[in-house]
């Protein structure tokens, strides 16, 4: 008998199957010409019964779309011998989606990475058919493709269009199509139930199948599953009728047992509490069973696209030693993001300390900033979150670790394969738990790095501040030391000439009052700075403390944890695929069952070191290092609070140096010009003052340039504070060019 079929540019094998279906099967082929693999699907005596329209229907449909995220049709042909038409289509080598969420590491959903490529590729695709108005009324995970480009990127495809047909947005259908656990409760009524339901379904079909899907690729799991799974179809049909709007999962864990409802995504799935946030009021509007309140296709792809276009903004919140994720709308501004991180860890925005590297986001972003304009971050690169009024660490709880099976004592073939897939699975969830302690290791390290640069910033910033706030009490001195001596001559001339105008240039005495406000710098502020940049910039004590508490202590991620996860899973699997090929076998023999055995035992011992991996090293490793990391950021948060008191006070005491400029110019410019007018007013005889006329000329002469000397040396300090301020700021921007350039040390 020969396997092989061919028609006149392709060939194919009919024990290479690809997929199989009510009225066809699919095969890898061949193209006669260059060799390249294709898909070809061929059709059955069941679906030549059809009637002509029926038959020909997938192939206009195919003819008729050309998109990316669609199978693409390469050929229409006539199968060699006279069996019909077969369809050939690109390759897709990637499986379909129901094969990729059957895998063990998918027993919980898919990454959100992955989850967020199909919801862009699946409602790509469903938009092309809708724009042609198509309806393709059997969406499900085993009708999306996945097909691996050449530069090595995916791209999910829509494919079997066998269902398809055109509908208008307002037209209706009476046929029934489609798989069971993804049909829209009206259509499970009559093709499952077999009721004489006299009702009408329109394109909104598809939308409750979309709902189904995502849930499942999201969950690894189907939103409506009573107990008995088909079996029990009267209960699956109450589950989807009778839940009310909003809930978007019942499960029913015992016979005739009440149904468990939930709003929301289940704890074990993938998906980030930023994304679930988004993503389950989308699912609870595409599965609703009310026609009224179902979203319509519009909303929906604007939905998607929204959610598309944030910003993911990764956050390493300290006080739980865990990743966060915030999707920021590309309009949104700070205050949005420091919202959207208070809905996950009750911090509030005021006391959010949010960094990038050494650098306050509030530095590298302006308030009014959009979404669009914050600076990239990555799980390995996050915003490091800490709080202004919260000191403590607490390890978030996790969910109870699923329990690797036990092979029974007798030799299954069927079971053994069965709990071996079962064992890989929660080998893939302590894996993940255990690349999630290593990273958040890294990332305590990284976060006491940040936090300490920071504190040296502030220091050193408030240090410079305290030396200007120095050099302009120096420029007071000096200018009040010039006023005292103009006034001086001012007096001694008055003296010689003025005789009654005494009065009018008493000395004031400004330098009194400048020492009294300078007391405060001299003798509390500038000594506590001063000692406070000694210790924890120049000695780098805060550091020194951290290593100190931390010598000695497993760190995950220097023991490359992950890496020896991942080499324990693989030895899972291995062992998973050879139960697999001792199953498809169905009877062992002596040998075969020997090494068997030996497989099972290799899975069991594997799945003991992979949890104690993770009960025993990595977790109690990451409880110490959270408390070292507490009892470090009280002493950080300590100088903290410490550099932000003296900050103000120098800031106080500048505003107070600048009051008493303001107001020592003021008052010196008045005194000044009651001066000028006492001098051209001066008494004496005719003959004093033609004979004193020349030294007069030449005092007031010199008590003018003193005037402008004072106005001078008032400018020059202006410029200087000015020059210095300057200085402060490109010191600022150098240190933030820096931080790419920065790299981690553990």
């Amino acid at each position: 008998m020969s396997f092989l079929r061919g028609s006149a540019n392709y060939v194919w094998c009919t024990t290479s199957v690809l997929g199989k279906g009510a009225t066809g099967a699919v095969f890898q082929g061949v193209n006669k010409n260059n060799g390249e693999p294709v898909a070809v699907k061929t059709f059955n005596q069941l679906s030549h019964m059809r009637p002509h329209d029926v038959q020909v229907r997938e192939f206009e449909v195919l003819k008729k779309v050309k998109h990316e995220n669609i199978v693409k049709l390469l050929a229409i042909e006539e199968e060699q011998d006279g069996r019909g038409k077969v369809i050939v289509m690109e390759l897709c080598t990637g499986g379909s989606l129901f094969n990729i969420l059957d895998d063990p590491e998918n027993t919980y959903g898919l990454a959100e990475s992955e989850f967020l490529l199909v919801l862009e590729h699946l409602s790509a695709g469903m938009k092309h058919l809708r724009d042609n108005n198509l309806v393709h009324r059997d969406l499900k995970p085993g009708n999306i493709m996945k097909f691996i480009a050449d530069d090595g990127s995916t791209i999910y495809k829509l494919t079997d269009f066998g269902a398809a047909r055109e509908l208008q947005e307002d037209q209706q259908f009476v046929s029934l199509y489609g798989t069971e656990e993804y049909l829209h409760p009206d259509m499970y009524e009559r093709a499952v139930l077999r009721k004489p339901v006299g009702k009408t379904f329109g394109a909104t079909v598809d939308l409750w199948s979309i709902g189904v899907t995502l849930y499942h690729v999201a969950t690894g799991n189907l939103p409506f599953r009573p107990f008995g799974g088909r079996r029990n179809k009267e209960t699956m049909f109450y589950i989807t009728t009778k839940k009310a709007s909003g809930v978007i999962s019942g499960l029913q864990t015992s016979e005739n047992g009440p149904i468990e409802w939930s709003r929301e995504l289940p704890q074990t799935c993938q998906l980030s509490a930023g994304l679930k946030r988004i993503v389950t009021p989308l699912l609870a509007g595409l599965l609703e069973v009310d026609q009224q309140r179902i979203w319509s296709f519009d909303r929906f792809f604007c939905e998607v696209t929204d959610t598309l276009c944030r910003k993911p903004v990764h956050i390493f919140n300290v006080h739980r030693a865990g990743l966060i994720k915030v999707f920021l709308h590309p309009e949104e501004k700070l205050i949005a993001l420091q919202i959207h991180v208070q809905d996950q860890t009750e911090i509030m925005p005021h006391a959010q300390i949010l960094l990038l590297g050494e650098t306050p986001l509030t530095c590298l972003v302006e308030e009014s900033t959009p979404g669009k304009g914050y600076p990239d971050t990555s799980n390995d690169k996050p915003l490091m979150l800490f709080s202004r009024e919260n000191n403590n660490v607490v390890l978030p709880t996790e969910t109870e670790l699923p329990k690797f099976p036990v092979f029974a004592s007798l030799v299954s073939v069927e079971n053994d394969a069965s709990q071996a897939k079962v064992a890989c699975s929660v080998g893939h969830v302590c894996k993940r738990r255990i690349d999630k302690l290593a990273l958040c290791s890294k990332l305590s390290r990284d976060a006491i790095e940040a936090f300490s640069g920071l504190l040296s910033t502030e220091l050193t910033r408030v240090l410079g501040k305290c030396h200007h706030s120095k050099e302009f009490t120096k420029a007071m001195e000096d200018t009040i030391l010039a006023i005292e001596r103009s006034e001086t001559f001012a007096r001694h001339v008055f003296r010689k000439f003025g005789g009654g105008g005494q009065t009018a240039v008493d000395v004031k005495n400004w330098r009194k009052e400048l020492d009294a406000k300078s007391k405060e710098l001299t003798t509390e502020l500038t000594p506590a700075i001063v000692q406070l940049h000694q210790r924890y910039v120049k000695e780098g004590s805060l550091r020194g403390e951290w290593d100190n508490s931390t010598r000695g202590l497993w760190c995950p991620w220097m023991t490359k944890a992950s890496q020896r996860a991942a080499t324990l899973v693989d030895r899972l699997r291995d062992g998973w695929q050879h139960l697999l090929r001792d199953r498809a076998t169905r009877s062992l023999t002596y040998n075969d069952e020997q090494f068997h055995v030996l497989e099972r035992i290799k899975v069991t011992e594997t799945g003991r070191r992979l949890k104690a991996l993770l009960e025993t090293e990595c977790t109690p490793a990451m409880t110490q290092r959270s408390e070292c990391v507490a009892d470090w950021y009280k002493m950080a948060q300590t100088v903290f609070l410490q550099t932000q008191i003296l900050d103000k006070d120098i800031d106080a005491y500048e505003h107070a140096l600048e009051s008493f400029s303001y107001r020592l110019s003021q008052e010196s410019k008045e005194r000044n010009e009651n001066l000028l007018h006492s001098l051209d007013r001066l008494p004496g005889k005719l003959k004093t003052i033609e004979k004193t006329n020349v030294p007069a000329q030449e005092s007031t002469k010199k008590w003018r340039n003193i005037c402008d000397a004072q106005e001078q040396i008032t400018m020059l300090l202006y410029e200087n504070g000015l020059f210095i301020d300057q200085v402060d700021n490109l010191s600022l921007i150098d240190r933030v060019e820096d931080i790419g350039d920065s790299q981690y040390e553990l």
